[in-house]
């Protein structure tokens, strides 16, 4: 299964319940996944998506040439006021982002001012604290996914691997309207597509933290955690859940 292919993208598309020709923006677009889900369901959608990174930009930009309704993607620092006039949306949307700024109150405060009167914004964040892995016993399962949780990678201006269940409460102090709180779960016994990427991510973090200095876990236990776990992907014993907590609210 590729990111493009995962259930969340498809998810958050249903649930911003764009009307025809709609403008919509992605905050945090990354490489354009759910972007492109947008454009599958809604090919007159107008497209927008901001990014941090000018390299996932340049990746969005060629993933949606085709899309006819017009697309709009572009870097951004999503901890500045957005470069969009009030009440130019339809719906927002923003899928891992809010963990990584210090102040994700602002964001939802300019997600409200840029969005139409009823417009909808979809929010949704994985809960990393409460990932669910097995492979390795207990204790050093526990240690690897806490220090993911904590863990500020190069990228992030901040980290709050618990933003999810703190998104709905975060929504409600905000100048939006909450509305729907669902957790949506994936879950699998394989270790492959969305589940080898995350395992993978997970290694990758963890390593280059320890080798930067700033690790609370050394490469060896890294090794052994790694080991263990494609160890019970081989022997049938695999198991991998996490949820995402998917808040919908409406602009005032």
């Amino acid at each position: 299964m590729s990111e493009a292919d995962e259930p969340i993208h498809a998810y958050l598309v249903a649930e911003a319940t764009l009307r025809p020709g709609g403008r919509v923006l992605d905050l945090g677009c990354g490489a354009g996944p759910t972007l492109a889900a947008f454009s599958r369901r809604h090919p007159d959608a107008q497209l927008l998506g901001l990014d941090h990174s000018a390299d996932s930009v340049a990746t969005a930009r060629r993933l949606l040439a085709e899309h006819p309704g017009g697309v709009g993607i572009a870097a951004a620092d999503l901890t500045e006021p957005l470069p969009l006039p009030d009440g130019h949306l339809d719906a927002a949307v923003s899928y891992n982002v809010l963990e990584c700024l210090p102040d994700p109150a602002a964001l939802l405060a300019e997600t409200a001012r840029v969005l139409r009167p009823g417009g909808r914004a979809v929010l949704a964040h994985v809960d990393f604290d409460s990932l669910v892995i097995a492979g390795a016993d207990r204790d050093l399962d526990r240690r690897v996914c806490h220090a993911f949780t904590d863990d500020q990678q190069p990228w992030m201006d901040h980290v709050d691997g618990r933003i999810g269940r703190k998104l709905p409460g975060l929504v409600r102090d905000s100048p939006l309207r909450l509305g729907r709180v669902h957790p949506l779960v994936t879950s699998t016994t394989e270790l492959t597509g969305h589940a080898a990427r995350r395992i993978e991510g997970i290694r990758h973090a963890l390593t280059t933290a320890a080798e930067e200095g700033r690790g609370s876990v050394p490469p060896t236990e890294i090794d052994a955690w790694h080991t263990a776990v494609r160890r019970a992907a081989a022997e049938g014993r695999f198991f991998l859940a996490e949820t995402a907590v998917v808040v919908t609210a409406h602009a005032r």
